[in-house]
């Protein structure tokens, strides 16, 4: 502690001798002060970059500021983590290009004599945006160009025909910290929610106990196969996805990709993905099939529609040649159309729109979906369907709340109509007496779902939390669950299920999830997680992996799977180290990357906090469990500490510093401020 406070009491001398504009000289270390830091370095660079379009001239500053910050961040990890996850410089960095970036681009677009308002703006968007990756090193050439290619178009026309400016777009961009100072009123609004229902007295505690005789339901997540993995190449690269290319020089050494895949930044080779269905078909019984989501790979500066659509249609048909007669109900992940994350709302340009993606999701789900699906997947990629009488199925495109999704930044508003819709769907389920099962890739408290949509999601959770027997989720590649409660009572009213991901990307064993199903209320009252070793599979190439049931939940954590009985887990996740660190290791798929590693106190915490976490900016559940954690850990008897490490984990909610985090930050930005 000692070392803290000398730390920050040098980092707040030096800030009172710089006396920044803007900033008062006797600050306090919160966010308001790193955003403005951030904010008076972006308004230099967005200024030195306009004189330099304009006049073509490198001013002393201008060399300064961009060599400071290129030096100032990570290469690798701005462009594979979620924003939320990233290191405070990381972040720092990226807020401030961010609204450097934006700063330019508004003034030379939407100036009518601005260096980019013209006919060939696009040519010159793309050399300034080359230019500042270049500068930034931010990545390598062919990365940034075709992300740079791909964007432009979408960026160019939201620039051009919305009003958002640097602060609301960066503060959408990264929400969950101290970029996020924007207050445009079109991004807070309140969907109308039917108040005709009981009012909760109680968490939800009705769930049957586990039986044989229930349903079962198999779930696949987060597939990205990469048609271009081969085996032996490089899977150590500079680009944010490997295992592709090199083999000439990696082949033979440790940096080599694996047969079977790859704990390092790589997807997932087709024979991979065979196999898993085979074991499915082996071990499992499924009567119904759930795909949340994510098809194609992470090699994200270089898709294509044709790409794209050839591995969608792929995995669709042999889902379907797997499983046969067994329907598959599949939704859409932030990585199915290209460019990656861009889900265009209806009436804009062709050449921009996703409705090409709609048209074919639709015409590949078709075999397993009925006509009048059709109508809602064209609009916006979701559906609603009836297997059974009395149950109904409602697939999401969460992308709406998806803060990588630039078309959020066009209108807030754009993203009300299917939240209306799944509000209306669940009220004339609610009258028609059926149970439902929500599939959606993107959980609503992830560090990057908009919290206004999540907000409004789970009002809508609550109130029908009677009709709602189940959500599935994705995305996170994690084997995890989430506790969803009422906003005003704190009531736990829904538990969402997250499958994990069949790809290795990144640290993880490949896995599937097969869930009992009571037959009368379709709640889910047993799981079980199927893996292989990776390790283990990579040293037998010929052979097949030796997939395993890794863990049955009822038999490891509770036979109680109502959101009151998963709530109550929490705490006894809280109180007891053991079986959280148990919780852990399944968490990540018992990937030897991450149990070598081991999971430290602040690790644990993440993970307990990210299950009691639905909307970002709602952390009371959240920070009862930790301190409630904390307590244990410090009576625990030493012997049995595991050793420091794990994976980084945004903790569930909005992001927050140190102490340390923020007196190393400000130290670094400072000496970026005092450098010109």
């Amino acid at each position: 502690m000692r070392g803290i406070v000398l730390l920050l009491a040098v980092v707040l001398a030096t800030a009172s001798a710089v006396n920044l504009p803007g900033v008062p000289v006797d600050f306090e270390l919160d966010d308001h002060v790193l955003s403005a830091i951030a904010d008076d370095i972006a308004e230099r660079l967005a200024n030195e970059y306009v004189t330099f379009l304009k006049t073509g001239v490198e001013t002393p500053e201008f060399q300064k500021l961009t060599k400071q910050l290129a030096k100032s961040h990570s290469q690798k990890d701005i462009f594979t983590r979620n924003m939320i996850d990233l290191e405070p410089r990381d972040s720092f960095f990226v807020c401030t290009a961010c609204r450097a970036v934006m700063r330019v681009f508004i003034r030379t677009i939407r100036d009518e004599e601005g260096e980019l308002h013209g006919d060939d703006s696009s040519v010159l968007m793309k050399q300034f945006a080359m230019d500042f990756c270049r500068r930034m090193n931010m990545q390598t050439d062919e990365v940034c160009e075709g992300l740079i290619d791909f964007n432009e178009p979408t960026v160019e026309y939201i620039l051009r025909n919305s009003e958002s400016d640097s602060q609301t777009f960066c503060s959408l961009f990264m929400e969950f910290n101290f970029c996020n100072t924007g207050s445009n009123p079109d991004y807070n609004w309140t969907l109308p929610v039917d108040s005709t229902g009981e009012a909760l007295t109680g968490p939800k505690a009705d769930t049957p106990r586990f039986s044989d005789s229930d349903l079962r339901i198999c779930q696949f997540s987060d597939i990205h196969h990469d048609p271009m993995y081969q085996a032996g190449s490089l899977a150590s690269c500079e680009e944010p996805m490997c295992c592709q290319r090199h083999i000439e020089t990696a082949q033979g050494t440790s940096e080599a990709a694996g047969a079977w895949g790859d704990y390092r930044d790589c997807d997932l080779p087709w024979h991979t993905f065979e196999s898993a269905l085979d074991s499915a078909v082996a071990n499992t019984k499924c009567d119904f099939v759930y795909q949340t989501g994510d098809i194609v790979d992470h090699m994200v500066w270089a898709t294509s529609v044709e790409k794209n659509t050839g591995v969608l249609t792929k995995v669709s048909q042999r889902l379907a040649e797997a499983f046969g007669d067994v329907p598959v109900y599949p939704c859409i992940g932030n990585h199915e159309p290209h460019p990656l994350n861009l889900f265009s709302p209806e009436g804009v340009p062709d050449g921009i729109s996703t409705k090409w993606l709609y048209e074919h999701l639709y015409n590949d789900w078709s075999k397993w979906l009925p006509a009048e699906t059709k109508e809602t997947i064209l609009k916006g990629g979701y559906y609603t369907v009836s297997p059974r009488q009395g149950f109904r199925v409602i697939a999401l495109n969460s992308n709406d709340c998806y803060t990588d999704n630039f078309w959020l930044y066009h209108s807030g508003t754009d993203k009300i109509p299917q939240l209306q819709w799944f509000h209306d769907t669940l009220l004339a389920a609610e009258k028609a007496g059926e149970y439902v099962h929500i599939l959606t890739h993107i959980p609503s408290g992830d560090g990057t779902c908009w919290s206004v949509w999540a907000r409004e999601f789970n009002r809508c959770i609550t109130r029908f939390s009677g009709t709602i027997s189940g959500i599935f989720t994705g995305h996170s590649h994690k084997d995890e669950l989430f506790v969803y409660y009422s906003e005003e009572e704190g009531h736990a009213t829904s538990v969402a299920w997250n499958g994990g991901a069949v790809t290795t990307y990144s640290n993880k064993n490949p896995n599937y999830r097969q869930y009992a199903v009571d037959p009368s209320t379709y709640q889910v009252t047993n799981h079980w997680t199927w893996i292989f070793n990776l390790t283990a599979a990579n040293e037998k190439p010929d052979e097949q992996p030796e997939w395993f049931l890794e863990y049955e939940f009822i038999k490891e954590f509770t036979e109680d799977m109502s959101p009151a009985g998963i709530d109550k887990l929490l705490d006894q996740l809280a109180e007891n180290p053991a079986l959280m660190r148990k919780y852990w290791r399944f968490r990540v798929t018992s990937a030897d990357p991450q149990v070598n590693g081991g999971c430290d106190r602040n690790c644990l915490a993440g993970s307990l906090c990210r299950a009691a976490v639905t909307i970002n900016n709602q952390r009371g559940r959240c920070e009862e469990l930790r301190e409630k954690l904390f307590f244990a850990l410090d009576n625990e008897d030493p012997t049995t500490e595991p050793p420091d490490g794990g994976d980084d984990d945004n903790g569930g909610g909005a992001a927050t510093m140190s102490l340390l985090s923020i007196g190393s930050l400000l130290a670094l930005v400072l000496s970026i401020r005092l450098s010109f």
